[in-house]
């Protein structure tokens, strides 16, 4: 049996850490701002709302959000095993359960402490009340999703209609949002309300989008040195990052060298200049953004849709 090394041990405290503090800033935002408002939003969170809503208002059960969100991602996932496979991994049941926890200990507290219009930010104002709360929701599963988890819904429904009939992930998502919330509609919820909940998914969605790809945007270094092996030597060992060597020739001194190209995330720039500093303080050297970068070390070819 393979014993967990020291480094790999505090990986998983540290990512299951950051799962959980993304849930509870998700968990919050939908809560504490986005459900006092009373409006339709998408998602499998949303349509928990809407569930408990409906079930308050038209037969006077009091479901709780955490419980509903709990059932439905319970019914997805077993739906998703027996159509897509069972793997769907551990971190996304951890997520599913501790974000239904967080909802249903959140609820009832903030239940007894709604002021009279349901504003419990108290922002007066229920558009930047609702954007708050998209934006904290984004976030969380911004934060959430850097460490390798997920929050399931709408996700796994996707992952379904990708496999059987080709439908990118996004197309899924996007539309089955818009048949949640449209639908709302035939369940007593106002167009205006309908209007937020779509502002709502559009927030979430952009917040979401903003943080992953700024943490996950490139850099094409190239730098040019006379001494390129000990260059390319600190960049494999001291920064641990891959290096092409290109050859090249100066077109004033005809002299021929070579270019260290490295790829790196945009947040690792900085680390990677410093060392070509250290090393050769009159090197040349370009950075180029980079909108897409796939295989070791980044994204996988695999993941493309």
């Amino acid at each position: 049996m393979k014993i967990p090394s020291n480094y790999n041990v505090l990986k998983a405290v540290k990512e299951y850490l950051l799962m959980t503090v993304g849930l509870l800033i998700y968990s919050f935002g939908w809560i504490a701002c986005i459900k006092p408002m009373e409006v339709a939003a998408g998602g499998g969170t949303g349509l928990s709302m809407i569930i408990s809503h409906t079930a308050s208002e038209m037969w006077g059960s009091d479901i709780r959000v955490g419980t509903v969100f709990l059932l439905i991602n319970i019914v997805l996932l077993i739906l998703s095993g027996f159509t897509v496979g069972w793997n769907f991994g551990f971190k996304t049941l951890y997520c599913i359960v501790v974000a239904s926890g967080f909802m249903a200990l959140m609820e009832p507290y903030f239940l007894t402490h709604y002021p009279p219009v349901g504003d419990v930010i108290a922002l007066d104002d229920k558009l930047l009340t609702i954007i708050l709360g998209a934006l904290l929701a984004g976030a969380g599963m911004a934060i959430c999703f850097s460490a390798g988890g997920a929050t399931g819904g709408t996700d796994i429904i996707a992952k379904i209609f990708h496999k059987y009939w080709g439908v990118p992930y996004g197309k899924v998502i996007i539309y089955t949002d818009i048949l949640i919330i449209g639908s709302t509609l035939l369940l007593g919820y106002s167009l205006s309300d309908v209007i937020y909940g779509y502002i709502v998914t559009v927030v979430v969605g952009t917040t979401v989008d903003l943080l992953m790809s700024g943490s996950q945007q490139s850099n094409q270094i190239f730098i040019i040195t006379a001494d390129y092996d000990r260059m390319s030597e600190a960049m494999l060992h001291e920064a641990n990052r891959g290096v092409t060597l290109i050859d090249a020739t100066g077109g004033y001194s005809s002299t021929q060298t070579r270019i260290v190209m490295v790829v790196c995330y945009k947040r690792d720039a900085g680390h990677i200049l410093r060392i070509a500093r250290d090393i050769d303080p009159k090197a040349f050297i370009t950075i180029a953004s980079v909108s897409g970068t796939y295989g070791e070390g980044f994204r996988k070819l695999t993941q493309l849709h």
